[in-house]
């Protein structure tokens, strides 16, 4: 299968301040969207919470998943609910609720908007092993991108008959997913410590 592959690294993202601390925006679709226009249908983002309680900005129309990748902290849902995350555990919500946070830490955040969806998956990789990672689409969705994200150590994937190295904070986006097959990825890590990855699978409905 042929894909449209593309590795980001740290000097093509963009990072943005914040009340709460730093947030580094990945990647978007259409890859002329931005945060700032509300342009978008999906994003991929990063974020550093640096104060111990902070209020996220209303995203109306906005759907979020929400995946912890260090430290812990407490969504507070107001008027709905509230869940402590640990490292790589994760909540899905909608941008326009009231929602606090307590604590300090890492995070990373899909957002979707319109007919888009998608979900995170977080997989790890013991040292100088490999994984192989297959995702099925659902028959009523149609498949858009999967992408990788390093959260520490790296891995090597041949794509296209074309060898793609990560390392820490890298981004694979793969494209021109076939929605009616099982698609397969071959992921190894190289390193001496364990590679954490989050996956994030983008569909349309």
């Amino acid at each position: 299968m042929n894909y449209n592959v593309e590795l980001l690294r740290q000097e093509n993202y963009k990072p943005t301040f914040w009340s709460g601390g730093v947030a580094t925006e990945l990647t978007t679709y259409p890859l002329d969207s931005d945060y700032a226009s509300k342009n978008f249908l999906w994003r991929l983002g990063v974020a550093k919470i640096d104060i111990p309680e902070s209020t996220f900005s209303s995203l109306p129309k906005v759907s979020r998943k929400f995946m912890v990748i260090e430290g812990k902290i407490t969504l507070d849902h107001e008027n709905k609910y509230k869940k402590l995350l640990n490292p790589f555990e994760q909540d899905d919500f909608m941008g326009d609720w009231t929602t606090k946070t307590y604590g300090k830490a890492s995070v990373f955040n899909l957002m979707t908007r319109e007919n888009y969806n998608g979900e995170l998956l977080h997989i790890n990789i013991s040292p100088n092993k490999q994984l192989k990672f297959e995702y099925k689409t659902s028959l009523n969705k149609d498949l858009e991108a999967i992408c990788f994200y390093t959260v520490n150590g790296g891995f090597t994937s041949t794509i296209n008959d074309k060898v793609f190295e990560t390392i820490k904070n890298d981004l694979i986006l793969i494209n021109s997913v076939d929605s009616s097959s099982i698609n397969e990825f071959l992921l190894s890590n190289n390193t001496s410590e364990i590679t954490n990855i989050i996956v994030s699978i983008i569909y349309s409905n």
